[in-house]
């Protein structure tokens, strides 16, 4: 399947979905304000998202997580356009999460069928969760988007990433690198998000 043909029903599936407005509407309905003070909402591009994806040399048929996934944007691209065996998106935020979950709904409905010999047996999920409750010991490649601001609990993600990972895990983040280590620096690179310019970072475990 070509890219302009992936990009188009990726385009279709997102093309009446405002992640801002709903990012807003569901950090005003989350109970915890001192979490939501370390949520930020940004968008990456189908091109930006594919390149970053083919520098990581991903393991084939291996499981991806997104944490913070927010409408599921990357984590549906990844399930269309790559090999993953999983694609899992991790949201905290009610709002986003259930939006994502419409969103595959209507994937399942008009778009699946239309691929599913390039899908294969791939499987796509979206959990309504906090990232440190869930269980990543499966994961090959994670990608998290605006890390958290916090210190501590940037801290606390690296010590659970040490903890859970198998070894060459890939783990991918913009703005902000790993500190700790024992994580391979695999280098970075700048892109054009729906921000603006940031840096991603490479690492493995």
């Amino acid at each position: 399947m070509n890219d302009a043909y992936n990009e188009t029903l990726f385009n279709f599936l997102y093309s009446d979905v405002n992640g801002y407005s709903l990012s807003h509407e569901a950090r005003g309905a989350h109970d915890d304000k001192e979490i939501i003070k370390e949520l930020l909402y940004g968008e990456v591009p189908f091109a930006v998202w594919r390149e970053i994806v083919e520098k990581t040399n991903p393991k084939k048929d291996g499981v991806f997580f997104d944490l913070g996934s927010g409408t599921g944007r990357v984590v549906m691209e990844s399930h269309i356009v790559f090999d993953f065996k999983k694609s899992i998106g991790v949201e905290l935020l009610k709002g986003l999460h259930d939006k994502a979950c419409e969103v595959k709904d209507k994937f399942d409905k008009f778009v699946k069928p239309k691929i599913l010999n390039q899908l294969k047996d791939r499987e796509l999920q979206f959990v309504n969760a906090n990232i440190f409750a869930v269980d990543l010991r499966e994961a090959d490649l994670i990608f998290m988007n605006h890390p958290f601001k916090d210190r501590e609990l940037f801290e606390k993600l690296e010590e659970k990433f040490l903890k859970e990972l198998k070894p060459q895990t890939k783990i991918v983040t913009t703005i902000r690198s790993l500190n700790n280590r024992a994580f391979k620096d695999l280098g970075s690179k700048k892109y054009e998000f729906s921000w603006g310019e940031s840096t991603i970072y490479f690492h493995e475990v």
